[in-house]
């Protein structure tokens, strides 16, 4: 029996990715072919069991009842969508790739990446914005982030996620987040502290992309592939469904051309003073040099230089 036949899913397609890097606009773009069911960043699927860690979970981690909750609950996903394939996007996976192995160890990984500096501007854009509320509707809207983490979550999961409710709705301090946004870094309500949040952002952004990367690529070709934001094309698109088993359909051409403007998407950027380059510089440089990108020139990010292609993966013999 392959791993697929033995619990039910067929090669289900994670999308990995920091938090603003594209990965929802991918998800979005390939969500158009009809043997996908996409399901958009269910954080309270993936942390059940694990709900008091960061999200930097280990294999270890996927013990045998929360392996089988993980996949009870996606199969359910799958089943009420009708599609074949499950197509999943949680920015938070690109820090726990072994773990997501041991749940679906026959998935096929598509990483995105976006320059750094665009991401870490993006990343502490919505850590001050969209830490308030209960974001894209009312706490009654079934449209609202709250009610969505209301519908994955079970019982016992409801304590450990209160105070980040009630941090939502309380009063806060100008210009400084309520809670926690994003990937969960060890150690991250400390670094929100003592850094300054651009640099937070920064760290954010290096280690979704670097984990992501190192164990994406250990996997080998014909399971991990990496794509450009600044680069993306139809044809790139083309590629990441052959890489899934799945030809180009005229529903995801049409989608792309009705969704995708790359001057648009990559035209939403924000300035950075001298002062967050200057920041972020000490913590994302290595991993811009590692993946080939260039540090805008201006203190706008429109001027940033597009990314050198990645060095192709080679793949090893067993």
């Amino acid at each position: 029996m392959t791993a697929a036949s033995a619990y039910g899913f067929d090669r289900p397609v994670i999308i990995l990715g920091s938090p603003r890097a594209g990965t929802s606009i991918l998800g979005r773009l390939l969500q158009a072919h009809p043997a996908f069911v996409h399901v958009k960043e269910p954080r309270f699927i993936w942390r059940y069991g694990n709900d008091g860690r960061s999200d930097m979970f280990q294999a270890r981690h996927a013990r045998p009842e929360v392996v089988a909750h993980i996949r009870k609950r996606f199969a359910r996903i799958l089943a009420e969508g009708g599609g074949q394939r499950l197509l999943e996007k949680t920015p938070t996976n690109s820090l726990r790739v072994p773990f997501v192995e041991q749940v679906f160890p026959d998935a096929v990984y598509v990483h995105v990446m976006r320059n750094g500096y665009d991401c870490a501007a993006s990343i502490r854009s919505y850590w001050l914005n969209s830490t308030s509320g209960v974001a894209n509707g009312r706490i009654g809207d079934k449209k609202s982030i709250l009610w969505q983490r209301f519908a994955e979550a079970e019982p016992r999961q409801v304590p450990f996620y209160l105070w980040e409710l009630l941090a939502r709705l309380l009063p806060g301090r100008p210009g400084e987040p309520k809670t926690m946004w994003g990937p969960r870094l060890p150690g991250m309500a400390q670094m929100v502290r003592d850094m300054d949040l651009i640099e937070v952002a920064g760290l954010q952004w290096r280690e979704c992309v670097e984990r992501g990367a190192i164990d994406g690529r250990a996997l080998g070709p014909k399971r991990y592939m990496e794509i450009r934001l600044e680069t993306l094309t139809l044809e790139r698109v083309a590629e990441v469904l052959k890489h899934c088993g799945l030809d180009m359909v005229p529903e995801v051409e049409a989608n792309f051309r009705a969704e995708f403007d790359s001057g648009k998407h990559l035209s939403r950027r924000t300035s950075l003073s001298a002062a967050d380059r200057s920041a972020l510089r000490r913590v994302i440089t290595p991993t811009m040099q590692w993946l080939g990108y260039d540090e805008p020139s201006g203190s706008s990010l429109a001027e940033t230089q597009h990314a050198a292609p990645v060095a192709p993966i080679k793949e090893t013999a067993p």
